[in-house]
Protein backbone atom coordinates (compact mmCIF):
# COMPACT_ATOMS: atom_id res chain seq x y z
CA UNK A 1 0.00 0.00 0.00
CA UNK A 2 0.95 3.43 -1.28
CA UNK A 3 0.88 6.39 1.10
CA UNK A 4 0.93 10.29 0.10
CA UNK A 5 2.10 13.09 2.23
CA UNK A 6 -1.06 13.70 3.87
CA UNK A 7 -1.57 9.96 5.11
CA UNK A 8 2.03 10.37 6.46
CA UNK A 9 1.08 12.23 9.18
CA UNK A 10 -0.48 10.23 12.25
CA UNK A 11 2.01 7.38 11.52
CA UNK A 12 4.50 10.11 12.04
CA UNK A 13 3.30 11.74 14.97
CA UNK A 14 2.82 7.91 16.55
CA UNK A 15 6.82 7.50 15.77
CA UNK A 16 7.62 10.73 17.28
CA UNK A 17 7.09 9.86 21.02
CA UNK A 18 9.60 6.82 20.64
CA UNK A 19 12.41 8.76 18.26
CA UNK A 20 12.39 11.69 20.79
CA UNK A 21 13.08 9.30 23.60
CA UNK A 22 15.46 7.96 22.33
CA UNK A 23 17.16 11.28 21.75
CA UNK A 24 16.29 12.06 24.91
CA UNK A 25 19.23 9.42 26.46
CA UNK A 26 21.59 9.82 23.77
CA UNK A 27 22.27 13.83 24.05
CA UNK A 28 21.99 13.15 28.00
CA UNK A 29 24.70 10.66 27.97
CA UNK A 30 26.58 12.88 25.56
CA UNK A 31 25.79 15.92 27.71
CA UNK A 32 26.71 14.39 30.90
CA UNK A 33 23.41 15.94 32.41
CA UNK A 34 19.56 15.07 31.96
CA UNK A 35 17.80 16.31 28.70
CA UNK A 36 14.32 15.84 27.91
CA UNK A 37 12.80 16.11 23.51
CA UNK A 38 9.07 16.15 24.10
CA UNK A 39 6.23 18.35 22.97
CA UNK A 40 6.36 16.81 20.08
CA UNK A 41 4.33 18.33 16.25
CA UNK A 42 4.70 17.14 13.08
CA UNK A 43 3.36 18.99 10.23
CA UNK A 44 3.38 19.36 6.15
CA UNK A 45 5.07 22.77 5.31
CA UNK A 46 6.34 24.62 2.55
CA UNK A 47 9.46 25.37 1.79
CA UNK A 48 8.42 29.32 1.40
CA UNK A 49 7.24 28.98 4.77
CA UNK A 50 10.28 27.31 6.08
CA UNK A 51 12.63 29.83 4.72
CA UNK A 52 10.85 32.87 6.33
CA UNK A 53 11.01 31.16 9.18
CA UNK A 54 14.47 30.86 10.16
CA UNK A 55 15.97 34.49 9.25
CA UNK A 56 19.31 34.32 11.85
CA UNK A 57 22.05 32.07 11.73
CA UNK A 58 21.39 28.46 13.35
CA UNK A 59 22.88 24.96 14.28
CA UNK A 60 22.38 23.45 10.60
CA UNK A 61 23.05 19.39 10.74
CA UNK A 62 22.33 17.26 7.87
CA UNK A 63 22.81 13.51 7.24
CA UNK A 64 20.72 11.21 5.51
CA UNK A 65 19.92 7.35 6.36
CA UNK A 66 22.78 5.07 4.30
CA UNK A 67 19.24 3.07 2.50
CA UNK A 68 18.10 6.32 1.30
CA UNK A 69 21.50 8.76 0.50
CA UNK A 70 19.89 11.21 -1.86
CA UNK A 71 16.66 11.96 0.90
CA UNK A 72 18.98 14.26 3.01
CA UNK A 73 17.36 15.43 6.31
CA UNK A 74 18.32 18.44 8.05
CA UNK A 75 17.81 19.65 12.18
CA UNK A 76 18.03 23.04 13.38
CA UNK A 77 18.21 24.82 16.34
CA UNK A 78 18.04 28.49 16.87
CA UNK A 79 21.01 30.31 17.93
CA UNK A 80 18.89 30.92 21.54
CA UNK A 81 18.87 27.17 21.76
CA UNK A 82 22.46 27.21 20.39
CA UNK A 83 23.97 29.72 23.08
CA UNK A 84 21.96 28.24 26.14
CA UNK A 85 23.82 24.74 24.92
CA UNK A 86 26.66 26.76 24.68
CA UNK A 87 26.63 28.19 28.03
CA UNK A 88 26.38 24.81 29.82
CA UNK A 89 29.05 23.33 28.13
CA UNK A 90 31.37 26.26 29.66
CA UNK A 91 29.73 26.59 32.52
CA UNK A 92 29.39 30.84 31.63
CA UNK A 93 27.25 32.88 30.00
CA UNK A 94 27.23 32.58 26.51
CA UNK A 95 25.35 35.47 24.37
CA UNK A 96 27.05 35.18 21.02
CA UNK A 97 27.79 31.71 19.35
CA UNK A 98 29.80 31.33 16.42
CA UNK A 99 31.19 28.34 14.46
CA UNK A 100 34.04 27.49 17.14
CA UNK A 101 31.34 27.21 19.35
CA UNK A 102 29.27 25.09 17.34
CA UNK A 103 32.27 22.86 17.04
CA UNK A 104 32.49 22.10 20.89
CA UNK A 105 28.31 21.14 20.91
CA UNK A 106 29.20 18.69 17.75
CA UNK A 107 28.68 15.37 20.52
CA UNK A 108 25.30 16.67 21.39
CA UNK A 109 24.54 17.44 18.03
CA UNK A 110 26.08 13.53 16.78
CA UNK A 111 23.99 12.39 19.79
CA UNK A 112 21.07 13.64 18.29
CA UNK A 113 21.17 12.33 15.01
CA UNK A 114 22.17 8.75 16.69
CA UNK A 115 19.17 9.03 18.54
CA UNK A 116 17.05 8.79 15.54
CA UNK A 117 18.78 6.56 13.96
CA UNK A 118 18.84 4.28 16.91
CA UNK A 119 15.24 4.55 17.37
CA UNK A 120 14.25 3.78 13.69
CA UNK A 121 16.32 0.77 13.94
CA UNK A 122 14.22 -0.38 17.01
CA UNK A 123 11.27 0.44 15.66
CA UNK A 124 11.86 -1.22 12.40
CA UNK A 125 14.16 -4.56 13.62
CA UNK A 126 16.90 -3.25 11.23
CA UNK A 127 20.09 -0.88 11.53
CA UNK A 128 19.51 2.47 10.65
CA UNK A 129 23.35 4.48 9.82
CA UNK A 130 23.51 8.27 9.13
CA UNK A 131 25.67 9.02 6.55
CA UNK A 132 27.03 12.46 4.77
CA UNK A 133 26.49 14.33 8.37
CA UNK A 134 27.36 17.76 8.14
CA UNK A 135 27.18 20.19 10.80
CA UNK A 136 26.96 24.03 10.53
CA UNK A 137 26.33 27.30 12.17
CA UNK A 138 24.78 29.11 9.66
CA UNK A 139 21.53 30.73 7.54
CA UNK A 140 19.31 27.81 6.73
CA UNK A 141 20.02 26.52 3.21
CA UNK A 142 17.96 23.33 1.95
CA UNK A 143 19.52 20.50 -0.09
CA UNK A 144 18.69 19.21 -3.46
CA UNK A 145 16.03 17.25 -2.39
CA UNK A 146 14.38 20.20 0.02
CA UNK A 147 14.25 21.93 -3.76
CA UNK A 148 12.29 19.67 -5.87
CA UNK A 149 9.84 18.26 -3.38
CA UNK A 150 6.56 20.59 -2.85
CA UNK A 151 6.07 19.09 0.79
CA UNK A 152 7.74 18.78 3.46
CA UNK A 153 7.53 17.42 6.77
CA UNK A 154 8.43 19.53 9.79
CA UNK A 155 9.05 17.76 13.03
CA UNK A 156 9.26 20.20 16.08
CA UNK A 157 10.11 18.85 20.05
CA UNK A 158 11.21 21.08 22.87
CA UNK A 159 14.48 20.49 24.48
CA UNK A 160 14.85 20.74 28.33
CA UNK A 161 17.66 20.97 30.17
CA UNK A 162 19.83 22.73 32.80
CA UNK A 163 19.23 26.24 31.74
CA UNK A 164 18.05 25.21 28.78
CA UNK A 165 14.16 25.98 27.38
CA UNK A 166 14.31 25.76 23.28
CA UNK A 167 13.61 23.71 20.96
CA UNK A 168 14.81 21.74 17.99
CA UNK A 169 13.06 21.71 14.62
CA UNK A 170 13.26 18.41 12.21
CA UNK A 171 13.06 18.53 8.15
CA UNK A 172 12.52 15.83 5.80
CA UNK A 173 11.04 14.92 2.37
CA UNK A 174 7.70 12.20 1.58
CA UNK A 175 10.73 9.55 0.93
CA UNK A 176 12.42 9.85 3.94
CA UNK A 177 8.63 10.17 5.92
CA UNK A 178 7.49 6.89 4.53
CA UNK A 179 10.89 5.20 5.69
CA UNK A 180 10.82 6.71 9.02
CA UNK A 181 7.10 5.65 9.23
CA UNK A 182 8.02 2.48 7.64
CA UNK A 183 5.73 2.61 4.81
CA UNK A 184 6.43 2.64 0.76
CA UNK A 185 6.86 6.14 -0.76
CA UNK A 186 4.07 6.71 -3.48
CA UNK A 187 6.30 8.85 -6.03
CA UNK A 188 9.04 5.80 -6.37
CA UNK A 189 8.27 3.12 -7.93
CA UNK A 190 10.36 -0.37 -6.66
CA UNK A 191 9.97 -2.20 -9.28
CA UNK A 192 10.86 0.09 -12.17
CA UNK A 193 13.61 -0.63 -14.86
CA UNK A 194 16.39 2.14 -13.15
CA UNK A 195 15.65 1.06 -9.51
CA UNK A 196 16.54 -2.91 -10.58
CA UNK A 197 20.03 -1.44 -11.73
CA UNK A 198 20.74 0.75 -9.18
CA UNK A 199 20.14 -2.06 -6.46
CA UNK A 200 22.43 -4.21 -8.62
CA UNK A 201 25.41 -2.08 -9.32
CA UNK A 202 24.84 -1.19 -5.64
CA UNK A 203 25.19 -5.02 -4.52
CA UNK A 204 28.53 -4.94 -6.69
CA UNK A 205 27.30 -5.74 -10.43
CA UNK A 206 28.50 -3.89 -13.53
CA UNK A 207 25.93 -1.98 -15.76
CA UNK A 208 26.47 -4.02 -19.21
CA UNK A 209 27.15 -2.57 -22.53
CA UNK A 210 25.67 -3.67 -25.92
CA UNK A 211 26.48 -7.52 -26.54
CA UNK A 212 27.05 -7.80 -23.04
CA UNK A 213 30.49 -6.15 -22.53
CA UNK A 214 30.96 -5.48 -18.50
CA UNK A 215 30.58 -1.49 -18.88
CA UNK A 216 33.23 -0.63 -16.00
CA UNK A 217 36.03 -3.07 -16.96
CA UNK A 218 36.69 -1.17 -19.90
CA UNK A 219 36.65 2.59 -18.76
CA UNK A 220 38.52 1.86 -15.58
CA UNK A 221 41.92 3.56 -17.34
CA UNK A 222 40.05 6.31 -18.87
CA UNK A 223 41.48 9.77 -17.14
CA UNK A 224 38.90 11.70 -16.14
CA UNK A 225 39.18 15.61 -15.00
CA UNK A 226 38.04 16.77 -11.73
CA UNK A 227 36.98 20.63 -11.28
CA UNK A 228 36.06 22.42 -8.33
CA UNK A 229 32.95 24.64 -8.54
CA UNK A 230 32.72 27.55 -6.13
CA UNK A 231 29.93 29.21 -7.35
CA UNK A 232 28.93 31.26 -10.35
CA UNK A 233 27.45 34.14 -11.88
CA UNK A 234 25.52 36.17 -14.63
CA UNK A 235 27.29 39.45 -15.72
CA UNK A 236 26.46 41.73 -18.37
CA UNK A 237 29.40 41.95 -21.19
CA UNK A 238 29.94 45.32 -19.87
CA UNK A 239 30.75 44.26 -16.61
CA UNK A 240 32.95 41.91 -17.98
CA UNK A 241 35.15 44.21 -19.63
CA UNK A 242 34.81 47.01 -16.29
CA UNK A 243 36.42 44.52 -13.83
CA UNK A 244 40.25 45.05 -12.59
CA UNK A 245 42.37 44.40 -9.40
CA UNK A 246 40.40 44.43 -6.42
CA UNK A 247 37.13 43.73 -8.43
CA UNK A 248 34.26 41.57 -6.35
CA UNK A 249 32.29 39.41 -8.16
CA UNK A 250 29.24 38.33 -6.38
CA UNK A 251 28.48 34.51 -6.78
CA UNK A 252 24.98 32.51 -6.06
CA UNK A 253 26.50 30.36 -3.07
CA UNK A 254 25.52 31.16 0.52
CA UNK A 255 28.94 31.52 2.55
CA UNK A 256 29.23 28.03 4.49
CA UNK A 257 26.99 26.63 1.61
CA UNK A 258 29.07 22.84 0.19
CA UNK A 259 30.85 23.52 -3.13
CA UNK A 260 30.46 21.68 -6.31
CA UNK A 261 32.74 18.42 -7.46
CA UNK A 262 32.43 18.38 -11.53
CA UNK A 263 33.49 15.55 -13.14
CA UNK A 264 33.98 16.24 -16.98
CA UNK A 265 31.47 18.74 -16.31
CA UNK A 266 28.82 16.30 -14.49
CA UNK A 267 28.24 17.21 -10.67
CA UNK A 268 29.09 13.88 -9.00
CA UNK A 269 29.35 15.16 -5.25
CA UNK A 270 29.86 18.14 -2.77
CA UNK A 271 32.20 18.89 -0.46
CA UNK A 272 34.15 21.66 1.30
CA UNK A 273 37.33 23.38 1.10
CA UNK A 274 40.69 22.27 3.12
CA UNK A 275 44.50 23.35 3.33
CA UNK A 276 46.58 20.30 2.66
CA UNK A 277 50.03 21.79 3.29
CA UNK A 278 50.79 24.36 0.65
CA UNK A 279 47.20 23.10 -1.72
CA UNK A 280 43.89 23.60 -1.57
CA UNK A 281 41.79 20.66 -1.37
CA UNK A 282 38.29 18.95 -0.91
CA UNK A 283 36.73 16.79 1.82
CA UNK A 284 33.77 15.35 0.16
CA UNK A 285 30.94 15.76 2.47
CA UNK A 286 28.07 14.27 0.02
CA UNK A 287 28.48 12.14 -3.09
CA UNK A 288 26.16 10.78 -5.27
CA UNK A 289 25.35 6.82 -5.19
CA UNK A 290 28.06 4.77 -7.56
CA UNK A 291 24.84 4.19 -9.70
CA UNK A 292 24.19 7.63 -10.60
CA UNK A 293 28.03 8.67 -10.53
CA UNK A 294 28.13 6.19 -13.40
CA UNK A 295 24.99 7.73 -15.28
CA UNK A 296 26.38 11.42 -14.81
CA UNK A 297 29.67 9.97 -16.37
CA UNK A 298 28.10 7.67 -19.19
CA UNK A 299 26.12 11.58 -20.26
CA UNK A 300 29.41 13.15 -20.39
CA UNK A 301 31.07 10.57 -22.18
Amino acid sequence: MSYKPLDLVPKLENAQHQIWQTVSTTVSEAAGHSFTFGDQEVRIAKTTDLYGEATDALAFIQFAFSHTPESKQIVIIGGDTVAQLASLARDEEVTEVDEDMVSDLRPIFEAIVQGICMAMGTMHSEPAVATGLMIRFQNLTFPRNFQKSEDLFRCRASAKGPGVDGEVVWLFDAECGSAIAGVAHSDRDDDSDHNKKAAAFEAGGHPMLPDGVPGLDILMDIPLEISVELGRSKMMVKDVLDLGTGSIVELNKIAGEPIDVMVNGRLVAHGEVVVIEDNFGVRITEVLSPFERFQRLNEAA
